[in-house]
């Protein structure tokens, strides 16, 4: 299992049209949005691709579409990717997002369950019919068909893990303005986790994930007005894909200005281990196979050897080291954050960007 959780968001990630680019290119994600139209008797997706932007005010549609392309996305993921992760999180009805992921709720069941679940609560205006509204929720939430007991779920009614299936009835009972989603952060932080991944429309998790945690390293998977990043990042592979590591090194190598106007000592120290680290990406770019760790070992040495030949800062060093990490997800990438570190406390050098 990897230290890695699923941050799932909520209400306000919504925009027209959003999980296109998957819906386009993706199967699985199409099977996705075609399992939501039969649930739901209408074309979910047709409104979420082609509709008109006031629908994105409708409170029983914006949930069952958040919902949707959340698993679509996240689908896909898995399909590409393979991750079993430590941990799932959702903000609001991003949870019940979460629940899916985490195999203990039916897609179609939490669909069914979260339209209906939209309509009673949208009738909680009328004051005098509390009681009935309750006893509604209750028995709707009875009817909630758990397939495995819920072990890797935050709830962000507690901030903690769920502990049993109780829990579910207490959350789904409980307004989505009562969550306590910095808690939820500060819980997984505290088990270690450090590397998020977003998945689902927008990316509004983010900030709040650094906010709370600013070492953390929190990757989007979709952004609004760019519908094609998601496709870019799951046809390249680009998380924990140790090659595309390289292919970015190398690119980081070439685009760092240059302070060292030695010929010599630049041919020695920029040029050569330049090639070399090129030698090894060339080794695995057209093979299925992931670098070794001899191999990677080797080219975060050529690497460094790079940026020390370009007379590069050392704090400059460390935020493209950050980059890459936090573009790849790829744990190794400490070790290289942590050599420049090394450097830096050497020198006595003011510390920034650094986890």
């Amino acid at each position: 299992m990897s230290n890695i959780a699923i941050l799932l968001p909520g209400i306000g990630s919504q925009y027209l049209k959003m999980g296109k680019s998957m819906y386009d290119n993706y199967a699985s994600a199409k099977r996705i949005f075609d399992i939501a139209d039969e649930c739901l008797g209408y074309h979910l997706r047709e409104r979420i691709m082609y509709g008109d932007s006031k629908e994105f005010n409708d409170k029983t549609f914006v949930p069952a579409a958040i919902l949707t392309t959340s698993i679509a996305f996240f689908t896909v993921f898995q399909d590409v990717f393979n991750i079993k992760e430590a941990y799932y999180a959702g903000h609001d009805i991003g949870e019940l997002s979460a629940l899916v992921c985490s195999g203990a709720i039916d897609f179609s069941d939490a669909l069914n369950f979260l339209v209906e679940h939209s309509q009673i609560t949208l009738s909680q205006n009328d004051a005098s019919n509390k009681e009935e509204i309750s006893f509604r929720l209750q028995e709707l939430i009875s009817k909630l068909t758990l397939k495995r007991h819920v072990e890797n779920v935050i709830t962000t009614v507690d901030g903690i893990i769920y502990t049993d299936s109780e829990d579910i009835v207490r959350l789904m009972l409980q307004p989505y303005t009562q969550t306590r989603w910095k808690d939820t952060i500060r819980y997984m932080t505290n088990q270690g986790i450090y590397r998020y991944i977003e998945i689902g429309p927008s990316n509004m998790l983010r900030p709040q994930v650094l906010d709370v945690e600013p070492a953390a390293r929190v990757l989007t998977v979709d952004y609004e007005g760019d519908p094609y990043y998601s496709t870019e990042l799951f046809k390249k592979r680009k998380l924990f894909n140790k090659t595309y590591l390289l292919s970015r090194m190398l690119g980081v190598a070439v685009s760092v200005p240059n302070n060292n106007f030695d010929d010599r000592d630049y041919l020695q120290n920029v040029v050569t281990p330049y090639n070399q680290l090129k030698d090894i990406y060339d080794k695995y770019s057209s093979t299925n196979e992931q670098p070794s760790d001899s191999d990677m070992a080797d080219a975060s040495r050529y690497f460094m050897q790079i940026m020390h030949g370009k007379k590069t800062e050392a704090n400059e060093i460390n935020l493209r080291l950050s980059d890459l990490q936090e573009e790849t997800l790829i744990e190794e990438v400490d070790m290289f954050i942590d050599l420049n570190k090394t450097t830096l406390l050497a020198k006595g050098t003011p510390v920034s960007g650094m986890s």
